[in-house]
């Protein structure tokens, strides 16, 4: 006899409602199967559901012979399964023994209405009919489908969310958390109908997810999911390796990695898409995957497949062998730099990063100090190709082009090379090649600190000529009061960071950049064309607070101020005559770190004094100078750490509609990379760690230079001795020391900062709209290439028909010098051939004149935005005289009055405003 049916209410109710349509004679139902005791109510009728055991059970329930009853009986029989006694049939509706349909029994199961045809008679239909699965759920629409039946199978079986089969990737991450495969393996062994539905389950998901899907059930049956996912780790690394017969190795390998699922790996590897498959199951962030890693790294091993295992993106192999080549390609441009070894270098950098596990087993900071060795790098190339400072003229031009230079990229310099300092965590071979690189930089900049400090005194010597830099006296009347004379809606508030150097400034604007706060302004000094709105701001010297802030706040330089000490300065700031001359009887106020302690918050003076239609105010914040007293063990990186007085002023100053004038007495170098010279200052002698007084006779080392005689000295010293040398230090040094004449210690940052919107505020003063800080080349890692050399083109002359004797020798015609062809265009031009607000300009301009133009523009921005005259003229292939004849022919690149192209003729420079270009064609870089 066929197994009875189990039959739910709900089955027993669709019956009946079918059977009873049209009129029986009877109200008494027999249904083929069994369940449990209920009622219903149908049309009105009231039904009950009487299960039975056998033919006395059913005689006894049924009612008396002619007995009238007000309800319906269904009585379930599962002892006899077609015909009963004549004598209870002929009482029954239709005489006989209905069988529920299993279309009707899965509707009724599921709250559908229709049912898939033939889906009633897979094995699944009858698992599920047989009610050995509990939590079953409805379905949301009228129809059961095949997928639909499946899925509430597996949630209500296994507890598979439908999410899980939405694709391969989410599939194979929810097989891997569940250990019921095994399990259920074992059950189809000794059940047929299990082991026909795990036949149909695999033509399903198959159709699903394809091979990927037949994997993860095969593998979850077996409990080896991780071990297919190495089988396909080590299948991906072989496809991108060249040797075939490590191919072929690691194809045999698979049914010793993943027993049993040979053919299944194969055949999910075949599909494609394994690499991204694998990218969105693993985590190497997890512990658990990590270990996976490592297995699968000794499969490789063990079976011979070393090689394989260095160039997979995934094991620990490939990263540690991608830190070799990164080295050796480091090494290979420190021992010969060129663009196309810089290629390398940078390829290389991208290809570690590439690798999977370089987030996980390299910390954020390791991966930023990495990529601050690849602009050391691209530094040190670029001060390989671009043009040299001049070696004549004036014995302190060489201070003034390299406090220039410094200005534009020295913070970004030292900024990279505090962070190289600080890489760890790298395999020996990448650290000695950082090192390297790192002992090549140092060396070129320490040759810029010498040259500078020796120019310097010479430049104090000359009385301080030129308008390329300012002395630190002359900020408040070049900067401050020029500023202010732009109109009475302009307000400023003068923020003095103590000890700010160049590199701690960039990370400040970083900060603030990265806000979208703050950034600098488009004013700039009157008859100043360099790159950055402001000069560079030369300190004072010796390069200490007592001096150098003296000379700020004063507007004087006097050397008497370093006996004075810093008590004075408020009395100096407002005593100031060059904003005295501008403000008037107004107060001249300045605060200091007792005025506004320490946190977020400002005391009321000082927020009443910055809301205050006071022209100028003045704040000292010693936050950087506090943290340079502080140990070497600790190194803080300002683009990251709030600077809490600093952040509580820029909001003032928002509220107030103020720009910001960021300025520094003097900047600092770092003690992390000090040397202590032994016996440079005995006990009891007057110094610090950057200087020392001088005895009569005494002589300065060579790391040393002798300050000019006009710069402050302690008493009964003969003179002052300060370090150029960033490398040394007299004294054990605290976490930044100043006072010698390094370019980091000397050359001052200022710079003038407002919130983006303030020139919309301020009655539309275009002075006051934000810009980009504008970022050296290499700090992008755009490799700097050297144009080609001037091509001189050879006059065609005719030759006479008959040779005249000459009585005076005619020299040949010199030839023309034709402007120079590079390999290749810059992007930048290229960009700006295809842009249509550039045709538009240029409409009406003969081509070749277009033409070089562009030549000479792509001159400028190869070398970085700013050469000397005398370079730009060598490289454009004219005349050092015809430089500003060149740079008026480029004027058709100016518009609205501003020009593109500059010369300072002061300064003997040709300068690029990459930013008035960029904006005014709209292309970028």
């Amino acid at each position: 006899m066929t197994e009875s049916p189990l039959l739910s209410e709900a089955d027993v109710r669709l019956e009946v409602e079918r059977l009873f349509r049209r009129d029986h004679r009877s109200r008494l139902l027999a249904l083929f199967g069994r369940g449990q005791p209920g009622r219903f109510e149908l049309d009105g009728l009231a039904w009950e559901i009487i299960p039975t055991a056998c033919e006395l059970e059913l005689r006894s329930k049924l009612p008396a012979p002619g007995e009238k009853t007000s309800s319906g009986s269904v009585y379930l029989v599962d002892w006899a399964e077609d015909a009963l006694p004549l004598d209870v049939s002929c009482r029954l509706a239709g005489g006989r023994i209905y069988h529920v349909a299993r279309d009707a029994r899965l509707a009724a199961l599921f709250g559908a209405r229709q049912v898939d045809p033939g889906l009633s008679s897979t094995a699944l239909a009858r698992l599920v009919l047989s009610g050995t699965i509990e939590g079953l759920l409805k379905i949301t629409g009228l129809r059961l489908t095949r997928s639909g039946l499946w899925l509430r199978f597996v949630e209500a079986r296994f507890g598979i969310p439908e999410r899980a089969l939405e694709g391969p990737s989410e599939w194979l991450r929810w097989v891997r958390g569940s250990d019921a495969g095994p399990a259920f393996a074992r059950a189809c062994e000794t059940d047929d109908l299990l082991r026909a539905v795990r036949r149909e389950a695999l033509d399903w998901i198959e159709e699903c997810l394809g091979p990927v899907g037949v994997l993860g059930f095969r593998a979850w049956e077996l409990g080896l999911v991780d071990k297919a996912l190495q089988a396909l780790l080590l299948l991906v690394a072989a496809e991108q390796h060249p040797d075939a017969y490590l191919r072929g190795l690691v194809s045999g390998q698979v049914a010793s990695i993943a027993p049993g699922l040979a053919s299944e790996v194969r055949a999910a590897y075949a599909a494609g898409g394994a690499p991204a498959l694998l990218e969105a199951v693993l985590s190497v962030e997890s512990a658990e995957d990590r270990r996976l890693l490592d297995e699968a790294e000794q499969h490789a091993v063990g079976g011979g497949a070393s090689a394989l295992a260095t160039a997979s993106e995934w094991l620990p192999a490939g990263h540690k062998a991608r830190e070799a080549a990164l080295a050796e390609s480091l090494l290979a441009f420190v021992d010969a730099p060129s663009p196309e070894t810089l290629e390398a270098v940078l390829a290389a950098f991208e290809h570690l990063s590439a690798h999977r596990l370089d987030r996980a087993i390299r910390r954020s900071e390791h991966v930023e100090a990495r990529r601050m060795a690849a602009r050391l790098a691209a530094w040190i190339l670029g001060r390989r190709v671009r043009p040299q400072l001049a070696e004549h003229g004036t014995t302190w031009q060489a201070a003034l082009d390299l406090a220039r230079r410094y200005a534009e990229e020295g913070g970004f310099l030292d900024w990279a090379r505090q962070s190289v300092r600080g890489m760890r965590g790298a395999g020996e071979e990448l650290m000695v090649a950082v090192r390297r690189l790192l002992d090549a930089v140092d060396a070129v900049a320490r040759a810029d600190d010498q040259r500078f400090a020796q120019a310097y005194v010479a430049w104090v010597d000359a009385g301080k000529p030129s308008s390329e830099v300012l002395p630190i006296e002359h900020v408040t009347k070049r900067v401050v009061a020029q500023f202010l004379k732009g109109g009475e809606h302009r307000r400023l508030l003068l923020v003095l960071m103590d000890g700010m150097s160049y590199a701690a400034a960039v990370q400040v604007l970083q900060r603030l950049r990265d806000q979208r706060r703050w950034s600098p302004i488009a004013w700039r000094v009157p008859g100043w064309n360099g790159q950055l709105p402001i000069p560079p701001v030369l300190a004072a010297v010796p390069t200490l607070t007592e001096v150098s802030r003296a000379a700020l706040f004063a507007g004087v330089a006097d050397p008497r101020f370093g006996d004075q000490g810093t008590d004075r300065d408020d009395a100096r700031w407002a005593e100031n005559p060059h904003v005295r001359e501008l403000v008037g009887d107004e107060p001249l106020t300045v605060f200091f770190r007792r005025d506004i302690h320490a946190g977020h918050a400002l005391i009321d003076e000082v927020k009443q004094a910055i809301a205050s239609d006071h022209r100028v105010v003045a704040v000292v914040v010693n936050a950087i100078d506090e943290q340079l007293k502080g140990s070497l063990q600790v190194a803080v990186d300002y683009s990251r750490t709030p600077i809490l007085p600093l952040e509580a002023l820029l909001s003032a100053a928002d509220g107030a509609e103020r720009a910001v004038l960021l300025v520094a007495d003097h900047g600092h170098v770092a003690g992390d990379a000090m040397r202590v010279a032994a016996g440079r200052l005995p006990q009891g002698s007057t110094g610090g760690a950057r200087w020392r007084a001088l005895a009569e006779g005494e002589q300065p080392q060579a790391d040393e230079v002798l300050l000019p005689r006009t710069s402050w000295k302690p008493r009964g010293a003969a003179g002052v001795a300060a370090l150029w040398d960033t490398s040394v230090a007299n004294r054990a040094p605290h976490y930044g020391e100043h006072g010698g004449l390094s370019l980091a210690e000397a050359v001052a940052p200022a710079f003038l900062i407002g919130p983006e919107w303030l020139d919309r505020v301020v009655g539309e003063d275009v002075e006051l709209s934000c810009r980009v800080l504008p970022e050296p080349d290499w700090w992008a890692l755009k490799i700097i290439r050297l144009a080609a050399p001037p091509a001189a083109i050879q006059p065609t002359q005719t030759a006479p028909t008959t040779k005249q004797l000459q009585l005076i020798p005619v020299e040949p015609a010199k030839s023309a010098l034709a402007p120079p062809h590079a390999p290749s265009e810059p992007d930048l031009v290229v960009r700006l051939r295809q842009s249509k607000l550039f045709a538009q300009q240029v409409a009406g301009v003969l081509k070749p004149e277009i033409e070089r133009v562009l030549t000479w523009l792509g001159v400028l921005v190869g070398a970085g935005g700013s050469m000397t005259a005398a370079d730009f003229a060598h490289a454009c292939g004219v005349r050092p005289h015809q430089v500003g004849g060149v740079v008026a022919r480029m004027g058709v690149l100016n518009a609205d009055g501003f020009a593109i192209v500059e010369h300072d003729v002061a300064g003997r420079r040709v300068v690029l405003q990459k930013a008035r270009l960029l904006s005014q064609f709209g292309v970028t870089e």
